[in-house]
């Protein structure tokens, strides 16, 4: 039952692979959590996962239905908010999906308390509320993963665009005529700052070594991880004075500066936050990539404490789940 008088949240972060859920507490952190494999084989298939995902929170958590103030979804893809429809989902079958109604009726609650928002921008409100970018009117968040998601916060709201489609960043080109993207168009930020492009950046790097009879300790890694490149490797090796890891995160660190000063032109965020994997190498990540943006952004002859502050974000893969039980 309800104590305090606290509200009772649920988040959840429907991904391709996963789908997470948990509790809000009061301070805006996860009292509970837990995450289901998506099945991804049919639209009522995503459905049931979802409606599993929530009575799990409630049986773990000793919920009933009557006493949930709001369950918020964050879903890929182009979002009606309002009407709580998938309007268009690239990688799962949502396209038309009533998310509210299927749901609500599912665990028996109120339809007007059941709220979608895409997976990025939730991930950014997140953020924006109880992470890295609290206490700002202009913030974003730039996701580095399979792909890159963005979500844009400006003048306190967040930036959603005619068809709920705004903030499909990975798609703005950096390398006109470059390399093939899924989305038909060449040379797309995704393409070359993604975690995806870091491993195949570093594959062919190792490649290229093994070729040309050039030593790199990058090759022990991978053979160390079971032969998995992960976003880390070049890192790892480019700190242990490696030559051909340096390059690599030389080069990737280049693509994502050009990136990110396009972004911070556009949007001129107060905050810029990475999260996804490559996020975790920290400062190793931010230091480099700091000097190469702001040597290069537009307003850089301003104060240097009007500058975007460019941070990792501070919420993780919790991002998604909490910023979707604030919606």
């Amino acid at each position: 039952m309800k104590r305090d008088g606290s509200i009772v949240r649920i988040g959840i972060d429907l991904g391709g692979s996963n789908i997470a859920a948990g509790l809000l507490d009061i301070d805006g952190g996860l009292a509970y959590k837990c995450k289901v494999k998506t099945d991804t084989s049919s639209e009522s298939a995503v459905l049931r996962g979802l409606a599993d995902v929530v009575f799990d929170v409630m049986h773990a958590c000793g919920l009933d239905a009557g006493i949930i103030d709001s369950i918020g979804v964050a879903c890929p893809g182009a979002v009606n908010s309002e009407r709580g429809i998938v309007e268009y989902s690239a990688n799962l079958p949502l396209c038309g999906a009533d998310i509210r109604t299927a749901l609500s009726s599912a665990v028996c609650v109120d339809a007007d308390k059941v709220r979608i928002a895409n997976d990025a921008d939730a991930a950014a409100l997140g953020e924006y509320r109880a992470g890295v970018g609290k206490g700002t009117e202009n913030f974003m968040l730039v996701t580095l993963g399979t792909g890159v998601g963005a979500g844009c916060i400006c003048g306190g709201k967040m930036l959603s665009g005619r068809g709920h489609s705004a903030g499909e960043l990975g798609h703005t080109v950096i390398v006109y005529g470059g390399e093939q993207c899924a989305c038909g168009r060449r040379g797309c930020a995704e393409q070359y700052c993604s975690a995806s492009a870091l491993k195949r950046q570093t594959k062919a790097k190792i490649e290229a070594c093994e070729r040309d009879g050039i030593f790199t300790s990058m090759k022990k890694l991978v053979a160390d991880n079971g032969g998995r490149i992960s976003a880390r490797t070049a890192f790892i090796a480019a700190a242990d004075s490696d030559t051909a890891a340096r390059e690599v995160v030389d080069a990737y660190i280049s693509y994502l500066s050009c990136m990110l000063t396009n972004f911070i032109n556009i949007f001129a965020p107060e905050v810029l936050a990475i999260g996804g994997g490559v996020s975790g190498e920290g400062e190793r990540l931010l230091a480099p990539l700091r000097e190469r943006v702001y040597g290069e952004m537009y307003d850089r002859k301003r104060p240097r404490e009007l500058y975007t502050r460019i941070e990792c974000a501070a919420l993780g893969n919790d991002a998604g789940i909490v910023g979707a039980a604030m919606i």
